[in-house]
């Protein structure tokens, strides 16, 4: 996935932000949403928040422990 492509419009924020926000140690949408405002315009994107966050949570977990392919 290219991270600097926007995920919510209306706040200005990419994927590459909501990474960086779990990175700070958000491990739930609504903490990636507190951090980046992602989800709290319009509310379109707010569903698909919660499994981004899920898949990102998934390839950090890869990250710690090895397993991520390269």
């Amino acid at each position: 996935m290219k991270m600097t492509k926007t995920f919510c419009n209306c706040r200005d924020v990419t994927y590459a932000d909501i990474m960086a926000a779990m990175r700070a140690g958000a491990t739930t949408a609504d903490e990636v949403s507190a951090a980046t405002g992602a989800g709290t315009g319009c509310g379109r994107c707010r569903e698909a928040l919660d499994f981004v966050v899920r898949d990102f949570l998934e390839e950090l977990e890869a990250e710690k422990d090895g397993s991520l392919p390269l």
